[in-house]
């Protein structure tokens, strides 16, 4: 059920703020569109609940960013598509989002969303703006939340992979965690650095350490 951070109200302000003149509102049918998507039953980390995480951090942060909308959007859009094993999720997501903003939203805003979509791949080649640093840092913030909710978080994530083994689903996975611990910055921000840095990397640690002894 979605609470009122992911329900319509929220969603259909901000759609309606962005539209250009006599462009068409189909922010109802969008919504629920988006929230039956994060309810589909495959997922167990990408879902409702992970939106109104993100959505939650981007409310205590909205006021550093240069284009809080746009960020705004990129959030409820980023995770929209979900296949698992699949490594262009975030593009089609992105997809998804400039085909429903197409000739309702200014050119620039979409290819800002778009962009700030796409930063999501966590591969650092985004990252050359505020807002870009803000919504990677967003969307990796469930790695500075308390020891159990990382786990549980972690659990679940591992439980959208069943077409994995044990052994090759924790080789990427840490893989690409110990990739962010090398960064000079766990978090881009200073907001999330100064707040979220060392609980994310006494979390990584501890995880490694949780993923061993289940040898």
């Amino acid at each position: 059920m979605a609470t009122a951070n992911t329900g319509l109200g929220r969603f259909q302000s901000l759609w309606r703020r962005n539209l250009i003149e006599a462009a068409i509102d189909d922010s109802v049918d969008i919504h629920r569109g988006l929230l039956q998507r994060y309810r589909e039953p495959e997922r167990l980390y990408h879902s409702i609940e992970h939106i109104e995480h993100c959505l939650n951090q981007f409310d205590q942060c909205k006021s550093l960013a240069d284009n809080a909308d746009a960020l705004e959007l990129a959030i409820w859009f980023h995770d929209a598509i979900l296949v698992s094993g699949r490594r262009d999720n975030e593009a089609r997501s992105a997809e998804l989002y400039l085909e429903l903003s197409r000739d309702v939203q200014t050119e620039s805003t979409r290819q800002l969303v778009n962009r700030l979509i796409m930063a999501t791949l966590h591969d650092g080649s985004s990252l050359n703006d505020a807002d870009s640093c803000l919504m990677v840092d967003i969307d990796l913030s469930s790695f500075g939340l308390p020891w159990e909710e990382f786990l549980r978080d972690s659990l679940n994530l591992r439980a959208e992979n069943p077409q994995l083994n044990d052994n090759d689903y924790f080789l990427h996975q840490t893989g690409f965690q110990r990739s962010l611990l090398a960064r000079p910055r766990f978090f881009q921000s200073d907001y999330f650095h100064d707040r979220l840095e060392a609980q994310a990397r006494e979390n990584l640690e501890r995880y490694f350490e949780y993923i061993d002894n289940q040898d």
